[in-house]
């Protein structure tokens, strides 16, 4: 299996550096107190760090609202993963327990102030990719809710049967793909242009291990390697 970022992405967004952690074999039933003592913790940090007045201007959120209007999605109405995260925070709502993986995915995606996401590979057909949309592809989002397909030009990941795992690019996830406690085979994407992605994935990879008992490896993609498989 293996996940692809098009040509075209690096050629509109030079700087993208995509780490992924894939994991197997996990356990990802129940919570565990550690993980929720950090994802407290680093909620209580992210509202010394950020000010929701100036949330827009800030360096994490205002480069992906950059990229959201370079391809056609209005950032005020679209808001990209990590900033709706951190205004859930900011604006007293916090991050509500889902399970394991997704917690450990909440508090990384906090604590570097990048977006971080996951699909359960069980879900998916054959190969992933990253790339502009073609516009025919299809999309069930995530909490439920008529189909929702992506316009052409849109940034989405899909799988080869043609489904959307995420549309633009990390704003709303597949309800098709979606991390339950049942999931034992998953994928999780970390995305930015500096090195707090390999920051990311390196740890995300031990706590994986760690509280999920998974067996877990960790790739990094970038203009120079556009291709990992696993």
């Amino acid at each position: 299996m293996q996940l692809t970022v098009s040509e075209e992405i690096f050629e509109k967004f030079p700087d993208t550096r995509i780490g992924i952690v894939v994991a197997t074999g996990m356990d990802n039933s129940g919570s565990d107190n550690s993980i929720k003592g950090m994802l407290e913790s680093t909620q209580l940090e992210t509202e010394n760090r950020f000010e929701i007045e100036k949330l827009a201007e800030h360096p994490s959120v205002a480069v992906w609202r950059a990229v959201y209007s370079n391809f056609g999605s209005k950032p005020r109405d679209f808001r990209s993963s990590v900033e709706a995260l951190i205004r859930s925070v900011l604006n007293g709502r916090g991050v509500r327990h889902i399970n394991k993986l997704v917690d450990i995915y909440n508090y990384a995606s906090l604590k570097h102030a990048i977006p971080v996401g996951g699909e359960d590979l069980d879900k998916t057909h054959g190969n992933l990719f990253l790339k502009f949309s073609e516009g025919t592809e299809r999309f069930i989002p995530l909490g439920g809710g008529k189909e929702d397909n992506p316009y052409k030009g849109e940034v989405i990941y899909c799988d080869e049967g043609g489904n959307v795992l995420c549309r633009r690019w990390n704003w709303r996830e597949s309800g098709i793909t979606k991390l339950t406690e049942s999931t034992r085979n998953a994928i999780i994407v970390a995305e930015g242009f500096d090195t707090k992605v390999d920051e990311a994935i390196e740890e995300l990879s031990v706590m994986i291990r760690k509280f999920c008992n998974a067996q877990t490896k960790a790739f990094l993609i970038n203009k120079n390697n556009p291709i990992v498989k696993w």
